[in-house]
């Protein structure tokens, strides 16, 4: 089941089927079919009667779908109706299946559902609307030749756009969080709650997920990798590493410190099994994230202390953040806050670590230097 597909199919057809069981009734039947013609209305209502107790019995559902009818035009609340239908479809074989045959079959004048596509780089096409009993319904894009009957259709740059959007993968976000005992407590809720919130209002929603894992040990870094297949890998904890004499720093992310004179190791602090301290040293971790060198774009190490082996890891990894120094639970939650803002609203990294520093230096934190970005 193409989603893609079933959204450009049913999202004309909302203003009219959310009237139906109301007193405008038949006023809606009749302009619903007099617009888009009586096979496709029939088969519009077929789709709505399957599909609607799924999404009447879930909130966020019913809510995407009232937000489409409201404004079938408005390219944020499609792809938040895409996102929504997918979650009910994801582990119902049975109606994804009868949703499927509803599409796929023929209307009264014999003229099947013909899906259009559109072809794109790489080893797929994607589908970008359908035509049923001669209507066409969709972000049709291009000038695109329909079946053999020579029809063409055109469409302006947004709706381009937006079908290439639609389109993209899903970048997964996995944020790594650390506090082990003993150690200053951290203010790692409420960082992991501005990521959430940025993503939340962001237009881009529907293109990223976060998966999160807490107190984590080595064991349960290899593990969320290999689970969660994550574009964007984020740490936030402590870290150990030399202080410089004039980092006037406070409730920074710092365990301990390593003397000016010594070579001691530094690095990020994970938890070993029984909660504690566990320092993973930095040949270490570069050589796990060398291993998932094709699937990780990113990686953000939000702790004191982090630029050796934020060093480490971009040997393998497009992208890393790390901080060269101590840096403060407030400043790295601003920093955190900027980074993802611009991340999620479809910017590149470089832009994003920009805006992570310039909202440390609009606090007023005087941080906004410490954040480093290493690139491969």
């Amino acid at each position: 089941m193409e989603i893609s597909a079933l959204t450009a199919f049913i999202t004309p057809f909302l203003p009219f089927l959310l009237k139906l069981g109301k007193d405008a009734t038949a006023a809606a039947t009749d302009s619903a079919a007099s617009k888009f013609g009586e096979a496709a209305w029939q088969k519009a209502q077929a789709v709505w009667t399957a599909l609607s107790p799924k999404v009447d019995a879930k909130e966020t559902a019913k809510e995407a779908v009232t937000d489409v009818a409201s404004n079938p035009e408005d390219e944020d609340y499609q792809a938040a109706l895409r996102v929504q239908l997918k979650k009910l479809l994801a582990n119902d074989a049975a109606l994804t299946d009868q949703l499927t045959k509803i599409l796929q079959s023929d209307s009264p004048d014999n003229l099947p559902t013909t899906q259009i596509t559109q072809n794109v780089r790489g080893n797929q096409n994607q589908t970008i609307g359908q035509v049923s009993g001669g209507q066409v319904f969709g972000n049709v894009t291009g000038s695109v030749t329909i079946g053999s009957l020579g029809n063409s259709v055109a469409s302006t740059p947004t709706e381009q756009a937006s079908a290439k959007a639609s389109d993209l993968p899903i970048k997964t976000i996995l944020v790594l969080a650390a506090n082990p005992k003993g150690t200053s407590p951290l203010r790692l809720g409420e960082e992991v709650r501005e990521i959430q919130a940025g993503l939340d209002r962001s237009k881009h929603r529907d293109r990223f997920r976060i998966e999160q894992r807490w107190a984590v040990t080595p064991k349960d870094i290899r593990r969320a990798l290999l689970d969660c297949n994550p574009q964007i890998v984020h740490f936030s904890g402590h870290g150990v590493g030399k202080d410089e004499p004039d980092n006037k720093s406070t409730f920074s992310r710092k365990i301990s410190l390593v003397a000016e004179e010594t070579t001691g190791p530094e690095g990020l602090l994970f938890e070993d099994e029984t909660g504690h301290s566990h320092l993973v040293s930095s040949d270490a971790i570069a050589n796990l994230f060398s291993l998932f060198a094709d699937e990780v774009e990113c990686v953000v190490l939000n702790a004191c202390y982090s630029a050796v082996q934020a060093n480490a890891i971009a040997q393998h990894i497009p992208y890393v953040v790390g901080m060269k120094k101590a840096i403060g639970d407030r400043a790295a939650i601003k920093f955190s806050l900027g980074f993802y803002d611009g991340l999620l609203a479809g910017r590149s990294v470089e832009f994003a670590y920009k805006l992570g520093c310039n909202a440390i230096e609009l606090e007023g934190i005087p941080e906004h230097l410490t954040p480093i970005l290493k690139e491969k």
